[in-house]
């Protein structure tokens, strides 16, 4: 008894040690944001998310409509402001764009004045309308300033076509679907929040809302942003986590007492398991500084397979024990645990260039923990031969399972052709379609994604599409998105953008303007202008606006969040609306590093890219398989076996595409796990036949697996949902089907 807990107190120190050394050496942070899992863009691309894009994570945004919306939205501000949050978007006044525009006037025109003095009699109808305009006040800011009203007109357009939104006494207002709303855009600080410190605040900021929802009846209170996500993925990642893994071996527990009636098999088991968490744990730490929550409950479904480990060898030596007392796993055990390892671990191993970190994070975690609680298996389990012992009761339920199969194997080709002519049947009746919406990441509550929908109304963002220009300086970017925009209205008119070259044009489009701008004085065009103020208009002779100068003024904030330029470097984006997505796609293509931002697209094209490369992997892996097989045990033995897996897999993936109406990457990645399980199966059934023990061990096995994939599939996130329904499903079918694969060895 010494001897073994000695063996047990070395390997666990050995497993603690290194767990310790790992978490020193990289110090890992948990990580539940969402968007940590998408691969990153194009490499021009990525670098504009940096820039632009960043500040986003930590942006949340609330609006109000409704009779008290002012009141709600200063006092949840000032709450904000209380905590550190602070409003991250604040319009330039009138007057501050005057002073900053106002020494570049006639060289900044809008496309509303060239129209107007383009001729006279035009002119002069502007100029008067404008000045009977009581109260306007691009008129009253900007008329000692410029005369002509040229400053006026360029503010007063720009604001109106690249600005959904208007600053009424220091509120953000619009009016949208016969609404007034008040918006209210705050950022969090970036001080690395940690999990448990997101969802804090997270619950802080949704009970404050309550209650100005209480205290305002009348008005409708929306939040949003990366916060809420993350808070409520991560809740709910733990949750799943804790009560999936608990309930999971709280299952495999009760069913290994039950067949082993030993305490000590129970701390076999649990103790496998054990080893293979801290085994997949040192790995995972060794190799990531940033671990996904999510990560962890993909992980619960290391237990079902490492635990299956522990039922073969735990099966083998309590029935060897009534026989023989050796200490030692029989040949066919060890060779059927070897190879049900070394086929696993390749399957996982193909997750490790998947596009999404999260899956390559699972894959090590598991290959890790399955060597673990191999080698934990081959050398420890052996120690406790004594200990073990089956019940009668197990061992009988088996041999009538035995005699069950023996029964149905005289009628498989029957049963494989029937088998056969229902799949195809089913196949032609629905066909299997495919499911890669990056949402599926997501467990987010329906409110939460209604509100984001709403918000992105709100910003004008949900029907727009994003266009990334590059260039090597800022006038050779900002001509190339006047010469695009361009192209764009030419087709599409009455297309709307954000463009920053209506506020900073180019240098040549500025010259341009002041063309424009002395023709109309040489042609007399501002008679009226110099009748009404005594004052002639002189021609125009001012200098050019560029970025230096825009970057160090008041409308620095605005610009920075569109344009940035750095040595050999310039970068900007807008967003355009009222043109087909396909005729963008035309359009930019025509241009050089222009490219269209469109992410759940992209991440969506790249996930539906991996799927099919998951599919020519699962058809790999059953040819790799039939080749395996034809030279372990026959030709005829290999072919029953790959029919075997196969009617498994494609049964598997038609109820999935029943149930979810689709399948997605994350039920190929269940197929990939069963065509693992069910290599284990045939490769157990072929070498130990259809014996009592063998019977059993799979039968736990197979439970064991049932139990926690089958509760994965009450997941409330879908991509764990699809994972245990297919599992569940696919776990079922092989071990219906699987003793159906036992013929005698033509070596035999």
């Amino acid at each position: 008894m010494i001897k073994r807990l000695s063996v047990l107190f070395i390997w666990f120190s050995l497993l603690a040690t290194l767990l310790c050394t790992a978490l020193y050496i990289t110090k890992p942070e948990l990580n539940a944001d969402m968007f940590s899992l998408l691969p990153k863009s194009h490499s021009k691309l990525a670098y504009g998310e940096e820039a632009f894009f960043k500040q986003n994570a930590n942006r949340i945004m609330f609006s109000f409509t409704g009779n008290d919306k002012n009141l709600a939205h200063d006092e949840l501000k000032s709450w904000l402001s209380t905590h550190n949050i602070n409003s991250s978007f604040e319009l330039p006044s009138i007057e501050q764009l005057t002073a900053v525009f106002s020494p570049y006037k006639y060289a900044l025109l809008s496309d509303n004045y060239k129209y107007r003095i383009a001729d006279k009699t035009r002119f002069e109808s502007f100029y008067l309308t404008q000045l009977n305009q009581l109260g306007n006040p691009f008129v009253s800011a900007t008329i000692k300033a410029d005369i002509s009203l040229s400053l006026a007109a360029f503010i007063g357009d720009s604001l109106k076509q690249s600005q959904l939104f208007s600053l009424k006494d220091g509120r953000l207002t619009r009016s949208f679907n016969q609404l007034d709303y008040v918006v209210l855009l705050a950022t969090i600080p970036d001080d690395g929040l940690s999990i448990e410190e997101s969802i804090n605040l997270a619950s802080n900021i949704k009970n404050k809302v309550e209650s100005l929802k209480i205290a305002f009846p009348q008005t409708i209170i929306s939040y949003s942003g990366a916060l809420f996500h993350t808070a409520e993925n991560a809740q709910q990642a733990k949750y799943e986590m804790s009560l999936f893994g608990g309930l999971s071996i709280l299952a495999l527990l009760l069913m290994v007492f039950w067949v082993f009636r030993k305490v000590s098999s129970i701390l076999l088991a649990s103790l496998t398991v054990l080893s293979a968490l801290a085994g997949g744990a040192v790995a995972m730490v060794f190799l990531f500084n940033t671990i996904h929550l999510l990560t962890l409950v993909f992980a619960v479904t290391l237990i079902g397979i490492a635990i299956d480990y522990a039922f073969h060898a735990m099966a083998d030596l309590a029935y060897g024990n009534s026989l023989y007392k050796s200490g030692r796993l029989t040949k066919g055990t060890k060779t059927a645990l070897l190879l049900s390892f070394i086929t696993t671990s390749l399957g996982y191993s193909c997750l490790l260039g998947a596009p999404i970190s999260l899956l390559s994070q699972v894959a090590v975690f598991v290959i890790a923990g399955l060597a673990s609680a191999w080698l934990f298996t081959l050398i420890i389990i052996p120690t406790w031969q004594s200990k073990l012992k089956l019940s009668e009761f197990s061992l009988i339920k088996s041999q009538q399972l035995v005699c069950l199969m023996e029964h149905f194997n005289r009628y498989k080709q029957l049963v494989f052709f029937v088998l056969g002519l229902t799949l195809i049947f089913l196949f032609y009746v629905k066909p299997i379609t495919f499911n890669s919406d990056v949402r599926l990441l997501s467990a987010s509550s329906q409110q939460l994604m209604l509100n984001e929908e709403k918000h992105l109304n709100l910003m004008g963002q949900l029907n727009s599409q994003i266009v990334f220009l590059f260039a090597q300086n800022a006038e050779q970017l900002l001509q190339k998105q006047e010469l695009l925009i361009d192209d764009f209205k030419r087709a599409y008119p009455d297309l709307k953008h954000n463009g920053i070259s209506r506020w900073l044009p180019s240098e040549k489009a500025q010259q341009n303007n002041l063309i424009i701008f002395n023709q109309a004085i040489k042609k007399d065009v501002f008679t009226t202008t110099e009748t009404y103020t005594g004052v002639k208009v002189e021609l125009a002779k001012t200098k050019l606006l560029n970025y230096d100068a825009l970057i160090n003024s008041h409308f620095s904030t605005l610009l920075s969040t569109q344009m940035f330029v750095e040595p050999n470097i310039a970068a900007t984006w807008f967003s355009v609306s009222g043109i087909p997505q396909e005729e963008v796609a035309l359009r930019v293509s025509d241009y050089k590093d222009t490219f269209i931002y469109n992410k759940p697209k992209q991440i969506s094209n790249l996930l539906d890219n991996y799927s099919q490369y998951l599919l020519f992997t699962l058809a790999i892996a059953i040819a790799v398989c039939f080749v395996l097989f034809s030279y372990k045990f026959g030709f005829r033995i290999a072919s029953v076996q790959v029919v075997t897996i196969s009617a498994s897999v494609l049964g598997m993936l038609w109820v999935c595409n029943m149930v979810q109406g689709s399948i997605s990457i994350f039920n190929l990645l269940g197929g990939l796990l069963i065509v693992g399980l069910a290599i284990d199966y045939l490769v157990f059934y072929q070498i130990n036949k259809l014996t009592a023990v063998n019977v059993l061990a799979i039968s736990l096995s197979a439970a064991s697996s049932m139990c926690v994939f089958g509760m994965l599939a009450f997941s409330n996130t879908p991509a764990i949902f699809s994972f245990g329904l297919t599992v569940m499903v696919g776990i079922l079918t092989v071990y219906f089907l699987s003793p159906l694969s036992v013929l005698k060895s033509q070596k035999e």
